[in-house]
Formats: structure tokens, C-alpha cells, sequence
């Protein structure tokens, strides 16, 4: 199975400021974290990020730009995939193209996508006084915007960049592409200023809709999807993406708390949530990837970096020794998930 966690700077559980989670822009806490992460065994960690302040007692931390702290966690990390999450909405695609573009440079291809739109008041404020559209055309300009991001990704041909000091010969301009895009959203000349990424297109990652209301992207890498909706999510993926089961994680004890109110999940918010021993975990994980549901997980803490450092230590040697964990085959997030080495350039299909 495949691993991931959340390394935001707050905790998931309301009780989480018990725990301080330290300053978020201090570059050793974050590093430590990806560290702890890369050596337990992890596939990747993951950053939220939102235009929002945070709500409760840590709002005064804020929330920092996810792809860039994630870039500064690159060079001190070697295996780990590194997932930010960047909205579509209030952003142009040139922009998320270039920052991601780079993030894969700088971890030599462990960068990955999870996009998202903005719909809360709260953050729409920040970009005017009109309301946020409909969720229908947030969508549609979603749609757009990353297939906008794709072809800038792709405007670089493989083997554009020459380098060659002998010659003085760095850049085969031929293998340059205006990519011309011109659509209901956006109107894009291209190509990028930055040389196509390691792995082609960084890991893109999305949500599932359980309603039914959105058919999952086929373009997708990943679908994020809470635990009881995997199965559905299976029935509606193709077979390359990967579906990954989200689950909120408390183990007895932490921080002086024996449960958690909702254990088996939240029907307001549908997250699903765990709270037992570490071993009781390692068999929940090991019983819901053997059902053939899903392909890994993605734990959001309760509490960091205390449920990260016992996931490490108590969770992954149980998965180990009952063989649910699968050898790592590269050191590209595309490599550790099992998917083509390099996606193909759209221009070239």
C-alpha cells in the first residue's frame, strides 16, 4: 500500500493546541517532519494551503504558501514525494505551471498536484466584492485551467535543452511550442519559461465527489477519497489512478485524551476518522487494502509531530512484518506510486 501524510501546522483534532505545533515558517520544524516522514517509510507528505486564516487558537500562526515551503523541504529530503495543494480559482494557470514546474526540478521529480477551488466567502473576499461563481463553472474553469497547466508543462519538448558549452549551443528553440491555447477561461500564447519537469507532469491529485455530481478527472493521478466512499471510487476510476483513502488518526493516549467523538466518522463533514492503538490501526489499513478498495492512504494527525512519530515507530513495522507494504521502485513520486516513469507530452501523443 501507499503512504502519505498531512504535515500542516495544526493538528485535525479540536483539542490539537494542547500539543503547540510550533511556528510554520520555521524551515528546521518542517524539516524535520519530511525527514521523519521520508525515514518511517511514507510515500509522501502532504501541505494544504488556503487563502483563509485558520480558525481557533492557532489562527495567529497563518497559513503559509504551500509550494513554496514545500520547495524549501526539496533539498533536504531525497525519496519523499512532496503534494501541495494550489486552487485553480483566483490563480492563472501560467503561474501554477511555473511554481510546480520548479517544485519538481528542485526535488528531482517528487512533486505532486492537489487541486482544488475556492467557494468559501472567506476567501473569495480577498479578491473582490463579487461573489464566487457557481460551483458548476468553478468546475468548467478547473477543467480548463489544468489542461492549460499540461500543455505549458508540455510546451517543452524532451530533449529541448542542450547544454553544450563546446558548442555554445544551450537551447533548441525548434523544440519550443506556442501552445495557442484560447478558451472560455483563458487565453494563452506560451510556451513556458521553465524546461519541462522530471517527471513530465507533476502527480496530480484529486477529490472524490461521492454525490455523483462530477465524474472523477481522467487525467487524474490520484483520487483522495474518505474511507467509506472507496469502494464507490473504485467502481469509477480507471485502473491507473490510484485511489487513496483519507482518514483523520488519534492514538489512545496522546496528549492525555482516551477518545474521540465521532471514531468512525462525521456525517456533517463525511471525514472519517480513527482513534486506537497503533496496532488496531495497522489492521484497519491492512483489512481495507486487502477488500482491493484502495490503493494507499492519506492520515491526516491529530497531533504533529507526535501521531507521525508513532505511525513511524509502531504503525509501519506491523504493515511491514504483515507484508501490506510494497518495496519502494524509484525515487520519483511516479516511480513510488507505480505509474509510467514519465507521462507522455500531449503534443506528441
Amino acid at each position: 500500500m501507499f503512504l502519505g501524510m498531512a504535515i500542516d501546522a495544526t493538528g485535525c483534532h479540536p483539542d490539537s493546541r494542547w500539543h503547540s505545533p510550533g511556528d510554520p515558517l520555521d524551515p528546521e520544524r518542517q524539516r524535520r517532519l519530511a525527514q521523519q516522514a521520508e525515514r518511517g517509510g511514507l510515500d509522501f507528505v502532504t501541505l494544504d494551503d488556503s487563502m483563509a486564516i485558520p480558525e481557533g487558537p492557532c489562527a495567529a500562526l497563518g497559513r503559509p504558501d504551500a509550494v513554496t515551503v514545500l520547495a524549501g523541504i526539496a533539498p533536504l529530503t531525497t525519496t519523499i514525494g512532496l503534494l501541495a495543494t494550489v486552487t485553480t480559482t483566483y490563480c492563472e494557470p501560467v503561474h501554477v505551471s511555473r511554481a510546480l514546474a520548479t517544485l519538481d526540478h528542485i526535488s528531482q521529480g517528487r512533486a505532486g498536484w492537489r487541486r482544488r477551488v475556492v467557494t468559501a466567502a472567506a476567501e473569495a473576499a480577498h479578491f473582490g466584492p463579487e461573489s464566487a461563481a457557481g460551483a458548476d463553472e468553478l468546475h468548467a474553469e478547473q477543467a480548463e485551467f489544468t489542461d492549460v497547466v499540461t500543455k505549458l508543462w508540455d510546451s517543452w519538448e524532451d530533449g529541448a535543452e542542450i547544454r553544450d558549452v563546446a558548442t555554445g549551443r544551450f537551447l533548441d528553440r525548434s523544440k519550443l511550442r506556442h501552445i495557442e491555447h484560447a478558451g472560455p477561461h483563458f487565453r494563452i500564447k506560451g510556451p513556458a519559461n521553465v524546461p519541462r519537469p522530471p517527471q513530465g507532469h507533476p502527480v496530480l491529485a484529486v477529490d472524490f465527489d461521492p454525490r455523483g455530481h462530477r465524474a472523477p478527472a481522467p487525467e487524474a493521478d490520484m483520487v483522495f477519497v474518505e474511507v467509506p466512499d472507496a469502494r464507490k471510487a473504485r467502481a469509477r476510476v480507471g485502473a491507473r489512478t490510484r485511489v487513496i483513502g483519507e482518514l483523520e488518526v488519534l492514538f489512545s493516549g496522546d496528549h492525555g485524551v482516551s477518545d474521540w467523538d465521532g471514531r468512525t466518522g462525521d456525517a456533517a463533514s463525511r471525514r472519517s476518522r480513527f482513534a486506537g492503538t497503533p496496532v488496531e490501526l495497522a489492521q484497519l489499513l491492512g483489512d481495507m487494502w486487502d477488500s482491493g478498495d484502495v490503493d494507499g492512504f492519506h492520515l491526516r494527525p491529530a497531533f504533529l509531530p507526535t501521531t507521525l512519530s508513532r505511525f513511524a515507530a509502531e504503525v509501519v513495522p506491523v504493515l511491514r512484518r504483515r507484508s501490506w507494504l510494497r518495496p519502494h521502485r524509484g525515487t520519483t513520486l511516479r516511480a513510488r506510486l507505480g505509474l509510467p516513469a514519465k507521462a507522455p507530452n500531449v503534443f506528441s501523443a
